[in-house]
Formats: structure tokens, C-alpha cells, sequence
């Protein structure tokens, strides 16, 4: 059996999807997971805080983001491995949900969630303006963390009265369009890494 046959019959038996979005598991091993950690970390993730709002006219600011992060460059070779994994289950989670044209992936953002400072991001879409003809068109998150060593950073959709919550087991991918309402609440109690990606497409029409 060819290798790409062995991993697409290991990971079709493990994806579940709702209604508009989805996810897959076991496509890391726990050394895998480990490795991109280390190297998200190994990359020194710098401090990030986004504020903005306005109300009425008046400006004024709220906290919308507070976080780290550094990012894993496709051009290093040490992380081709992760981006050759993640082009195969991106393009069979695409094929099979959402059928979405793409055709680039950007450079993957690691993030720590620090609950020393009830790290969190808000509700926020990922998408931004059209550019160049492309724009994002699916998002995903890799959970690295234990959700034993962690409490809060819940990653939560809203695009129905209640919120749907995504699970949290280590190593659970989950994938959504990039135009859903998300965020990821504070950490309350330890540390969340995660691994972040958004896909490109051309422009919808």
C-alpha cells in the first residue's frame, strides 16, 4: 500500500462535522505535537494586543486580543514535514466539506495563551479585505495542548443563539470558514498553544 493511501484510510475514520464547521484527529503523533511547540517557542513568540472600537461616534478602546506569537515559516526545512502533513488534510477536509477554491496557505501562526495575564481573543472573523484577486477562505486551528493542563481558552463559534463549542482534545484540527464569527476565551489556569493557518482563495464572486 502506497504511504498516501495508508494516510488518507487513517484519518477518513476520524473526522466529524457539523454544521459549518469540522474536524479531524490523530493526524499528529504526540512527538509531532511536541516538536511544534518546541518550535513555535523556539521562534521567541512576541507579545501581541489588538484594540480598537467605536460607539457613536466616539472612539474607544477595547480589548480585542491579548496573546504571543510566532510563526512557522514554510521555507525552513524543519517545518516542511508539518506543512506537507497539514497540505493533505487541508485539501481532503476542503474536498469533502466545503469545496472552497484555493490554492495558498499562509505562514503558521503559533499562539500562546498565557492565563497569567487571562490571555484570550475575542469575536472576530478572519477574513480580510480582497486583495490581489485572493482572499482567506478557510481557517483552522491545531490544538496542541493537553486540556488537562489548561482551564478557559475554550475555541467557541457564533452563528447560532448558542454557542457551539469546539473540542479540546490534543491534536484535533479544526477547520471552519474563514468568514465565521470565532473567539477564543481567556485562559484562565495554565497554558493553550495552538497552531493556526488560514487558506487563500480567489475572490468569492
Amino acid at each position: 500500500m502506497e504511504e498516501t493511501e495508508f494516510k488518507s484510510s487513517w484519518y477518513l475514520s476520524n473526522e466529524t462535522v457539523y454544521e459549518f464547521w469540522s474536524f479531524i484527529s490523530d493526524i499528529f503523533t504526540e512527538a509531532e505535537l511536541d516538536d511544534i511547540i518546541k518550535a513555535g517557542l523556539g521562534g521567541k513568540p512576541r507579545a501581541t494586543e489588538i484594540k480598537d472600537g467605536v460607539i457613536d461616534g466616539n472612539n474607544k478602546n477595547y480589548d480585542i486580543r491579548k496573546s504571543s506569537v510566532s510563526w512557522l515559516n514554510s521555507t525552513s526545512s524543519d517545518n516542511a514535514r508539518i506543512y506537507q502533513t497539514l497540505t493533505g488534510v487541508i485539501n481532503h477536509m476542503n474536498d469533502k466539506f466545503f469545496q472552497y477554491d484555493l490554492f495558498r496557505l499562509e505562514s503558521l501562526q503559533f499562539t500562546r495563551y498565557d492565563s497569567s495575564e487571562s490571555e484570550f481573543y475575542g469575536r472576530h472573523t478572519d477574513m480580510l479585505a480582497k486583495s490581489h484577486g485572493f482572499q482567506r477562505k478557510l481557517s483552522f486551528s491545531v490544538l496542541l495542548s493537553d486540556p488537562a493542563d489548561y482551564e478557559g481558552g475554550d475555541l467557541v463559534f457564533h452563528y447560532q443563539t448558542d454557542p457551539a463549542y469546539a473540542p479540546k482534545d490534543r491534536g484535533t484540527i479544526v477547520f471552519f470558514p474563514s468568514s465565521l464569527l470565532h473567539e477564543v476565551t481567556p485562559v484562565t489556569k495554565g497554558v493553550r498553544y495552538s497552531l493556526v493557518g488560514w487558506i487563500h482563495g480567489p475572490n468569492f464572486r
